[in-house]
C-alpha cells in the first residue's frame, strides 16, 4: 500500500486509499491509533497484512515522549490516567475522523476505529457520534467502567489478546470482553498465542472479520 503523510488541523497521520476507491461498491474506512510510546508509522506496518481494498488511516498520538535518542514516541494520555490529556485526546481523534471523512469526500459504506493497547482503550472510548459500525481493540483492555463508555449496543466489536501478554495480563481483557458482552450485541474475542504484539494470524482473523465472513 501507498502512504501519504499528512498535518492535520489536531493530528498527524498516514492514509492509504485504493486507486480504485471510487469504483467499490462498499468502500470502508478503518482509523488505527498506536499503542503508548509508538507511532503512526509503527504501526501503520500492519497494513502488509490487511485487505488493500479499504482506507486505512493511522492517527499520531498528540503528546510526544522522550524515548531514546534517534526514536519519537508519542502517548494519547499518561498513566494510570491523565483524564485531561485523555479528553483532549479524544476530541482530537473526533475531529480529525470528521476532517478526514470531509476531505475525502468518498461514499462510506462503514466506518471502523481500533487501535492496538492505548490506542485499544481510546477505542473503546470513543462512539464517534454513534455513527460507528465497528470497534478493533487487539491486545487491550477498558481505562474505566464509568459514564465515559458510551457505546451502541448494536456495534460490532473484534477483540482478540496474547495469552502470554504481560503489559496488559490476559485476566484484563477477559474481564473487559465479560463487561462488553453484558452491553453489546455483536463481540467477537479470540486469543492467540502471542505476547504484547501483533501476529500474521491475529490480522487474517482481523480481515475476515470487518469482510463479515
Amino acid at each position: 500500500m501507498n502512504f501519504q503523510k499528512k498535518e492535520g488541523k489536531k493530528l498527524r497521520y498516514l492514509i492509504s486509499v485504493p486507486e480504485k476507491a471510487q469504483k467499490l461498491k462498499k468502500l470502508r474506512i478503518i482509523f488505527f491509533m498506536h499503542g503508548y510510546g509508538d507511532s503512526m508509522n509503527g504501526i501503520s506496518q500492519i497494513c502488509n497484512f490487511l485487505n488493500p481494498n479499504n482506507v486505512y488511516v493511522f492517527l499520531n498520538a498528540p503528546f510526544k515522549m522522550n524515548i531514546s535518542f534517534d526514536f519519537e514516541g508519542y502517548r494519547w494520555f499518561e498513566f494510570p490516567l491523565d483524564y485531561e490529556e485523555f479528553k483532549f485526546s479524544q476530541e482530537a481523534i473526533n475531529y480529525s475522523i470528521d476532517e478526514i471523512i470531509s476531505e475525502l469526500n468518498l461514499n462510506f459504506h462503514e466506518i471502523f476505529i481500533g487501535g492496538f493497547s492505548q490506542g485499544g482503550m481510546m477505542t473503546l472510548h470513543n462512539n464517534y457520534k454513534g455513527r460507528l459500525d465497528g470497534l478493533i481493540i487487539l491486545g487491550s483492555r477498558l481505562v474505566h467502567r464509568d459514564s465515559e463508555f458510551n457505546l451502541n449496543k448494536n456495534i460490532r466489536i473484534f477483540m482478540s489478546h496474547g495469552v502470554n501478554d504481560v503489559v496488559i495480563p490476559i485476566e484484563e481483557a477477559k474481564s473487559t470482553v465479560k463487561f462488553l458482552k453484558e452491553k453489546i450485541n455483536d463481540v467477537f474475542y479470540k486469543e492467540f498465542p502471542i505476547g504484547h504484539e501483533l501476529s500474521p494470524d491475529q490480522l487474517s482473523e482481523l480481515n475476515k472479520w470487518i469482510d463479515g465472513d
